[in-house]
């Protein structure tokens, strides 16, 4: 009798999150939680990031971190050792109300994409209580996540 799915992880039974927290899950080597305000400890420099709403043009001042160094802490289940698997990964980043947004990971990875998107702990002068994705060289905020509650990376399939 075949199973389906035999090589596939069973998850741990796990406690709901607090408000301020963000789970990290997928295919990873082990899931992590972290804290808006533990995060917003290593925030960068503020910057400004301009973009078209259907309406008008906006400006928002915001800080943060940027999302490859929050990825950069974890492991990635990787199959084998082809060359550059982790390049077949994307991070879904969710938000609390159930909007989706996916980046690739060589789009945010600094050798290739570079994609400046970053998690925004602050925002025009406000702390979060979850953190914002934001993607300032969008021209607009249509991948901007609010309240972003969980990055799940997922190796697409070939």
């Amino acid at each position: 009798m075949e199973t389906s799915g035999a090589h596939e992880r069973v998850p741990a039974p796990r406690s709901a999150l607090r408000a301020d927290q963000v789970l990290v899950t997928g295919d990873i080597t082990r899931d992590w939680v972290f804290t808006t305000r533990d995060l917003h400890a290593h925030a960068r420099e503020p910057v400004d990031v301009r973009y078209t709403t259907t309406r008008r043009r906006e400006v928002h001042h915001v800080q943060g971190v940027p999302l490859h160094d929050v990825l950069s802490r974890v492991v990635l289940r990787q199959e084998s050792d082809a060359k550059m698997e982790r390049l077949s990964f994307v991070v879904a980043a969710r938000a609390a109300d159930g909007f989706r947004v996916v980046l690739s990971w060589a789009e945010v990875d600094p050798e290739f994409g570079a994609c400046a998107a970053l998690l925004a702990t602050r925002y025009n002068g406000r702390l979060l209580t979850l953190p914002t994705l934001v993607v300032p060289g969008d021209g607009r905020s249509s991948r901007y996540v609010r309240d972003v509650c969980r990055l799940r990376l997922i190796r697409v399939a070939g």
